[in-house]
């Protein structure tokens, strides 16, 4: 409720929160509203809004856009043979290459070029499968936190509690801070990281809470 009238979304629909947990933290952004209101400042909001926006036909669409990601995604592309870089990545990234593997009884394959990998049909079913049950709230977690990191497996990995959001934010950032520590940091681009970095702690943030509730 706000202001003894129920709050309605961007659409229009009314605001019903199933999670107690993520009810309080949108009741403490909305506390702290004095005049205008920037939901960009408000991303627990955001999230429930965009949530109960969602039609279960988008809701598909967007495991489908997921499952994209996964397909190509980040961890299975890497650094010439032999690099500093692909060491790297490889003792960071394979870890959860085998994670999802397992769970999936699959074998990813591994490319060192920017060329486009035809993983199997079998991932496809299998990322599916995994999506398949997530509710709303979390798969708007997920949405962010795949986009910002362009792996899906990052994301599986952070729902399932495999690894925590400090260490999943390092490891998606590998190639990008060895060619600043090579090329130096830009102040646009440290800018860029704060945002960037409050967006996927947020999205963790909610992952965290969906599962607590």
């Amino acid at each position: 409720m706000l202001d003894e009238v129920t709050l309605r979304t961007l659409s229009g629909n009314e605001l019903i929160i199933g999670n107690r947990l993520i009810a309080h933290k949108v009741k403490k952004e909305w506390s702290k509203v004095k005049k205008e209101i920037n939901y960009t400042d408000m991303p627990y909001t955001k999230a429930c809004f965009l949530s109960a926006d969602r039609s279960e036909r988008e809701s598909l669409k967007l495991k489908d856009k997921l499952v994209g990601y996964g397909m190509s995604d980040l961890l299975c592309y890497r650094a010439d043979k032999g690099s500093d870089l692909v060491k790297i990545q490889s003792k960071s990234w394979d870890p959860l290459v085998d994670w999802l593997q397992n769970q999936l009884d699959i074998t990813l394959l591994i490319s060192h070029s920017l060329a486009p990998i035809e993983q199997s049909r079998d991932l496809e079913k299998g990322l599916s499968k995994l999506l398949l049950p997530i509710e709303p709230l979390a798969l708007t977690a997920m949405n962010e936190l795949v986009t910002l990191s362009n792996s899906l497996i990052i994301g599986l990995a952070l729902l399932k509690g495999k690894i925590l959001p400090e260490k999943a934010w390092k490891i998606m950032r590998i190639e990008e801070e060895w060619q600043r520590s090579i090329w130096g940091t830009l102040a646009e681009q440290k800018a860029e990281d704060k945002i960037k970095w409050s967006l996927f702690m947020h999205a963790c943030g909610i992952l965290k809470l969906v599962k607590r509730q």
